[in-house]
């Protein structure tokens, strides 16, 4: 069976989306990719990744792309410890609503995820 090696987040704006995604889900942005964004010089269908660098999950591609929906280009489900939900927030994120198990967020750019408790 297929192995989930990859999640692609189609945004707007690679430099605001990449730090937050990076920072929300602690995966640093690739050696390669950090200077290009740090100086804005990705080119113009350039994309970020953001790796594990042991390995042991998905990689995160932040991907810019010119004509994107409002919403609704990526869904997320992140395990948290209660205590996290206000991390996400200082980083960029906006609670849209709070539902028993899990927190409804969207990122600075309007796509939702959730934050569901770790068990």
């Amino acid at each position: 069976m297929p192995q989930l090696a990859a999640i692609v987040i189609h945004c707007r704006d690679p430099y605001l989306m990449a730090p937050f995604w990076s920072q929300v889900t602690g995966l640093p942005v690739a050696p390669e990719d950090r200077v290009k964004v740090a100086e804005r010089t990705l080119g113009p269908t350039e994309s970020v990744l953001l790796s594990d660098p042991a390995g042991t999950g998905p990689d995160i591609w932040i991907a810019p792309a010119g004509d994107l929906p409002p919403v609704g280009r990526i869904h997320l489900d992140l395990a948290a410890e209660d205590d996290e939900l206000a991390a996400v927030v200082a980083a960029g994120a906006t609670v849209r609503r709070t539902l028993p198990r899990w927190t409804v967020l969207s990122d600075p750019e309007g796509n939702e995820f959730c934050l569901f408790r770790r068990h």
